[in-house]
């Protein structure tokens, strides 16, 4: 009985699936499938396209391959006696021993003709055997021919949220690099004004000091001066009538005028400067007030209905979370390494931008070679040899600026990109028409999206770089590859006049 069922299914695996024959002059298509070259040649002529009769991928007609294995392999059937493909006996009905010739359609059940003709099945749908499977045959195809288009419906599907996952990815790492830098500047400003005001009543503090020294200078000499005529006094009450009398009117009347002009302790514009100091202070102390207020009440609720919006196994993944990842992590700008950079840019002074200012280029007798011609290109800063980054960068200039925006990985000093061997650069050229996936091996097809702001997001240890539009959030593009070496971010200007801008 194994034997029969081997030699079924070698004559099963033999059958051409559009003439339901033995194969003759058997080929392969693309996807793998044989048929007899005739047939499939036949299906070709009514159609512009070819596709696999069976999967429905797509064929090309002039590279169907013949298989000289399935050729021999047919010819060895065609000459075995049909009856080693047939089974020993029949299989018959177990309550009337008699043969199955038909197929009951609502009960799906083998009948002999005494089966036929009872009270079970005499009122339902009976078919011959070999002329139900005829039908069911046709349907079985139907749905083959149905679920070909599924399948590239399926992969088109995934692959489209594949890529809405990853920029959903993306715009979660970007958020996050927005709140530290936020943060960041928030915490920088308050120290700022902290050091300032702190400053500023340490000078106020010196000051006094210095005004200690001058009112107890001042004060100090006028109380030497009354000591001094106090004692001249006392000295004349001692003394002699005569040397009593001697200049006494000069004595007394310098005793008479004698006043204590009592000196400002604090000047009026110190006292003014220490209120501006003090008024400043209040003034930060109640805005900060009002906001810890604030993000006390606003934090509470916007946390408790976060929670309240979990489940319980998200609640327990997010404290397990929670206990995983205590420590904060640190934001890290993105900039232009402009020592990286083709002399042709010019950069801002926080290099977020770089523009393309043509010279002309037989005076500069030292210029460098370009990496990616015709592109005049920088690096971005702080290279990626793990872990994941994200960035967005917008392209502004004339209307027909062209430039590229992608990650390229380390390359020796003066090589060019396109002379580098394996790919190592990972873009999309980006034109006010449309936008091009390209590598420094080849270019993929153009894609009619028109971008004024593009992100880039990489996840050095999956391999992926993903480009969506970081206007509408959008996917555009992914490259999937794997990294052997440190990559950093990559831009290209091609068009005088226009500029890049980087953001975070």
């Amino acid at each position: 009985m194994a034997n029969l069922k081997r030699a079924s299914k070698l004559l099963e695996d033999m059958t051409c699936p559009i003439c339901m024959e033995i194969l003759q002059n058997p080929v392969t298509i693309d996807c793998g499938h044989n048929f007899c070259l005739q047939c499939i040649n036949q299906v070709g002529k009514t159609k512009e396209i070819l596709h696999c009769p069976l999967c429905q991928l797509p064929v090309n007609k002039d590279a169907f391959r013949p298989n000289k294995l399935l050729a021999s392999l047919a010819e060895n059937i065609q000459a075995m006696n049909p009856a080693e493909f047939q089974p020993e006996e029949e299989p018959r009905c177990q309550k009337h021993k008699e043969k199955y010739h038909y197929f009951c359609e609502e009960d799906g059940e083998f009948l002999c003709l005494v089966c036929r003709d009872s009270r079970d099945h005499k009122t339902h749908e009976v078919t011959l055997v070999d002329q139900a499977a005829k039908n069911y045959k046709v349907q079985i195809e139907t749905q083959l021919w149905d679920l070909g288009p599924k399948d590239k419906e399926i992969i088109k599907k995934k692959t489209e949220g594949e890529g809405a996952i990853q920029v959903f990815r993306a715009q979660v790492h970007l958020e996050k690099l927005k709140v530290l830098e936020e943060f960041k500047n928030v915490r920088q400003r308050l120290e700022e004004e902290e050091r300032f005001l702190l400053s500023r009543l340490s000078w106020l503090e010196q000051e006094g000091v210095k005004q200690i020294e001058e009112y107890v200078t001042d004060t100090e000499g006028q109380l030497t001066t009354l000591r001094d005529l106090t004692r001249s006094l006392k000295n004349r009450l001692q003394a002699p009538s005569m040397e009593l009398l001697e200049g006494i009117n000069d004595v007394l009347g310098r005793s008479k005028e004698f006043k204590f002009y009592n000196p400002t302790p604090v000047p009026l514009n110190l006292k003014k400067k220490m209120s501006e100091a003090k008024a400043r202070h209040e003034s930060i102390t109640e805005t900060l007030k009002k906001l810890t207020d604030n993000l006390k009440t606003e934090g509470k609720e916007d946390k408790s209905a976060f929670l309240n919006s979990l489940d319980k196994k998200d609640k327990e993944n997010w404290l397990l979370f929670q206990k995983n990842n205590s420590e904060l992590p640190t934001s890290v700008p993105m900039t232009l390494d402009s020592t990286s950079a083709n002399p042709n840019l010019t950069f801002s002074h926080d290099l977020k931008e770089a523009s393309l200012d043509l010279v002309d280029s037989t005076l500069n007798t030292q210029a460098k070679p370009r990496q990616l011609y015709p592109f005049y290109c920088v690096r971005g800063s702080q290279g990626l040899s793990s872990g994941h980054r994200v960035w967005e960068v917008e392209i502004q200039g004339p209307p027909g600026r062209v430039g590229i925006v992608g990650v390229a990985a380390a390359l020796p000093q003066g090589s060019q990109i396109q002379n580098s061997g394996p790919s190592c650069l990972w873009a999309l050229r980006i034109s006010s028409s449309g936008c091009q996936p390209i590598t420094n091996c080849s270019a993929q097809e153009n894609l009619l999206i028109s971008l004024r702001k593009v992100g880039v997001y990489v996840d050095y240890d999956r391999g992926d770089i993903v480009f969506y539009d970081a206007i509408t959030n959008k996917h555009i593009y992914t490259f999937q590859t794997s990294f052997d070496r440190q990559v950093f971010p990559f831009f290209g200007l091609q068009t005088a006049g226009s500029s890049i801008t980087l953001s975070p």
